[in-house]
């Protein structure tokens, strides 16, 4: 049945949704039956509307309790809203996957509402509306994978209809007020994948030594120095298994080829199996993940022995993450078998997650299929001289304007690795950054180990795991957060920062100052007064918050501070 807050009723063809927040309507419906959605994987249970239009399309309608937005099953509703008024703003936000090529991960056009309409659709993933004469503001949400977007029109006449499509994936309308729409934004994500814990995560591969490293004795060191650091989970990429080793990956017009020994463990490089080592980090207070290639040749011809292979990952080898890694999903039905895969590992039981990968291929991206599990945003490497401290800082500042910032996992390198890698003198190379800096950075994300752990030299150790410890301590509250981007975008020179609240109540900033000489920010915030407390800092860290703004005073640059509002 559906929760006290929600309702909905049926008269005369007229659908009307909602829940105290909000109430909608929906024409043509002829009959409508409601449930109540236990969650697949993250999500909170949610109330659905399942309808019959008069010309016999199916259509669904989900509901929250305690949110003021509707999620409709696909693109067929004919007209979403329609717009009164002349003084309407459109922006337009695009969500870049493709990351191994792209370090822009969120583009932001504003249109302004002309003569009834716009001339040209408008293309986009998110669509913010806002109306400057009434306050009013909607928000609409385009779920579609990265090989699509959502393409917006609003025809010239005087109706002034708002029409969305997006070949067939599910568009969400919700209703706030001007300056909102980005903490509604935000908050719909935060129900439909709500994170239960951040969690750290180590993968090897960032160090740029591939799959030669990769053996069993590799690995218990590497599940030594995790117990050390204070890794919660040592993923084990691309060696672990047949495929790739023994056997070569091939290719042919539709994709990788695998044989059904591919997903056997490697015997050479793993003569006892996984087991063993699984058993070693479950003592040590570690846990092991795995990476994984679903075989998406030919519409996922292989998926029910994808299951199987997931299974026995999961049950003979104590695999409890999965990267998902090199798939193409290029069509609506790719993506449907995909999300059964996520389906399957979802249901094997309550300690399973995946990272998805944007960083090459057509997949899901950053909104279809988003109740599961982490997304692995970017490969960048010392060994190039494509990571730098300031710009991985950015794209999580940048993102974490319209999605939770606990949605994905953002890289921290070893620093002292290839610094001839780098320009002589540039004062964005990571060898210039403490070790902290790094992990404060990415703190709000899941922190993903981007290196072989067990080189991380004592020095930079001992820069770490002090914050770390203080970071476990208030990790469950972060992950319940919502975080909100402030100051200046991070650029190398910047002083920036986050403002994260907890239920609506103030409760932590997070604060850099980065390469620049100007020791002195200051920081618009949300909230009038408070008390700031530094939980810690690698610097002398100086804050006071009155009249809703934030005063910090760091001793050098290159300095943060985590801080306890109160």
């Amino acid at each position: 049945m559906f929760n006290n807050n929600c309702h909905f009723s049926l008269t005369d063809q007229t659908l009307t949704i909602g829940n105290s927040l909000f109430s909608k309507d929906f024409s043509s419906i002829v009959s409508a039956t409601e449930s109540l959605v236990a969650p697949k994987s993250r999500s909170i249970p949610y109330n659905r509307v399942s309808a019959t239009r008069e010309d016999g399309r199916k259509v669904t309608f989900d509901v929250w309790d305690d949110i003021p937005l509707v999620r409709i099953g696909d693109d067929s509703e004919d007209v979403l809203f329609r717009l009164k008024g002349e003084h309407w703003t459109v922006r337009a936000i695009k969500l870049n996957a493709f990351t191994d090529d792209v370090d822009t991960l969120a583009e932001d056009v504003q249109y302004n509402y002309f003569y009834q309409g716009f001339q040209k659709s408008i293309v986009g993933d998110i669509f913010f509306f806002e109306d400057p004469e009434t306050d009013d503001a909607m928000v609409v949400i385009s779920e579609t994978p990265d090989w699509t977007r959502g393409e917006l029109s609003i025809p010239q006449r005087k109706d002034c209809s708002v029409i969305l499509k997006n070949k067939g994936y599910p568009v969400i309308i919700g209703y706030c007020k001007r300056g909102e729409c980005e903490a509604l934004c935000r908050s719909y994500f935060r129900h439909v994948n709500n994170c239960p814990e951040l969690v750290t995560m180590s993968n090897t591969w960032g160090d740029c030594n591939s799959r030669d490293r990769v053996c069993e004795a590799f690995i218990d060191k590497e599940i030594d120095a995790a117990k050390e650091i204070g890794v919660d989970i040592v993923q084990i990429d691309d060696g672990w298994q047949v495929a790739g080793t023994v056997y070569q990956r091939t290719w042919d017009d539709d994709g990788l080829l695998f044989d059904e020994h591919a997903w056997d463990h490697n015997v050479e490089r793993f003569p006892n199996g996984i087991m063993p080592l699984t058993d070693k980090a479950k003592r040590l207070g570690v846990k092991v993940g795995l990476w994984f290639v679903p075989a998406s040749r030919r519409c996922f011809e292989r998926l029910e022995a994808d299951k199987e292979v997931i299974t026995r990952c999961y049950n003979e080898y104590g695999a409890r993450f999965f990267k998902l890694d090199m798939y193409q999903a290029v069509s609506k039905e790719h993506t449907d078998k995909f999300v059964e895969l996520l389906e399957h590992i979802h249901s094997l039981g309550d300690d399973v997650s995946v990272q998805m990968d944007v960083t090459r291929h057509d997949r899901l991206n950053y909104l279809c299929g988003n109740e599961y599990g982490t997304i692995f945003v970017e490969n960048r490497y010392t060994k190039t001289a494509n990571s730098f401290p300031h710009r991985v800082l950015r794209n999580l500042w940048t993102i974490s304007k319209y999605q939770p910032s606990n949605r994905f996992q953002f890289e921290l390198i070893n620093p002292d690795l290839n610094k001839e890698s780098y320009r002589e003198g540039d004062p964005f190379a990571p060898a210039n950054y403490d070790m902290d800096y790094l992990f404060a950075s990415v703190m709000l994300s899941n922190p993903l180990f981007w290196m072989e752990m067990q080189f991380l030299s004592d020095e930079r150790r001992a820069q770490l795991i002090p914050l770390m410890n203080v970071w476990k301590e208030h990790r469950h509250a972060l992950a319940k957060a919502d975080v909100m981007p402030i100051g200046e975008i991070p650029s190398g020179r910047s002083n920036t920062g986050f403002y994260i609240s907890v239920d609506g109540k103030p409760e932590y900033l997070l604060l850099f100052r980065e390469a620049t000489d100007r020791a002195v920010a200051t920081f618009t915030l949300p909230v009038e007064s408070a008390t700031a407390e530094v939980l810690y800092s690698n610097a002398d860290a100086q804050v006071k918050i009155e009249n809703g703004v934030a005063t910090a005073e760091f001793s050098k640059p290159r300095a943060y501070a985590f801080i306890k509002l109160n």
